[in-house]
């Protein structure tokens, strides 16, 4: 797939003469990529962690062409990232529907049909609001570890709270091609399936125990 090529089928998506699937279609068809998908726990959601890949120039969108569809854009960037081909490459991954985390960077509407939760709180609070949107929600969620920190040898782990909060119980580890790009070969590779339970249902019986104690001295 070309530029030329990408732009009109990205453009007949904001325009609305595709939808969100026929983009995705168009992209697999066309966009050279390849998925280790290994044996991820089927009929179950999942929580994946994997690398924020930076995008070639050619995978910008002209943000003038685009200011006021799907969501518009609020922030007044020169130019929108789509990141349509990284959501393509993780649908065929999953195999199931799923939730990358984001912040609202405009065209809103856009994002949230290709699969983002956009979240609003920083710090402390943003753990709690992933949970409280998921908590109704079997849906899987994909995490970029690096995303608010400065040194990229911290892993944060909020994750596991997460995880603990929703009993999601494997946690998949991948790793993308450092940069995504039109024509050269894409590559998401899964590196690791990790079962959580040893680690979570301790904590959550040690939290469900402690909550019965209180709620028996209240009692009593």
């Amino acid at each position: 797939m070309n530029r030329e090529e990408y732009l009109k089928l990205s453009l007949s998506y904001f325009q609305g003469r595709v939808s969100v699937e026929q983009l995705m279609d168009g992209l697999e068809q066309a966009v050279p990529f390849k998925v280790d998908e290994l044996s991820i726990p089927a009929n179950e959601r999942v929580m994946l962690i994997v690398n924020h890949p930076k995008a070639g120039e050619e995978l910008s969108l002209p943000a003038e062409q685009i200011a006021g569809l799907k969501g518009g854009n609020t922030k007044n960037f020169p130019s929108h990232w789509f990141p349509a081909v990284r959501q393509m490459m993780l649908r065929k991954v999953l195999q199931r529907r799923f939730f990358t985390l984001a912040f609202n960077i405009g065209w809103s509407v856009a994002m949230q049909e290709m699969g983002h939760l956009l979240i609003r709180s920083n710090g402390k609070g943003r753990c709690q609001e992933i949970i409280s949107l998921m908590r109704n929600d079997q849906s899987s969620l994909v995490i970029f570890p690096e995303g608010g920190v400065r040194d990229l040898q911290i892993f944060r782990t909020g994750f596991f709270y997460i995880a603990c909060e929703l009993g999601i119980r494997h946690l998949v580890v991948c790793a993308f091609s450092p940069t995504l790009s039109l024509e050269r070969q894409n590559m998401l590779r899964v590196i690791h399936i990790e079962d959580m339970s040893r680690f979570i249902d301790p904590v959550i019986n040690f939290v469900d125990a402690q909550r019965e104690r209180i709620e028996g001295a209240i009692r009593g």
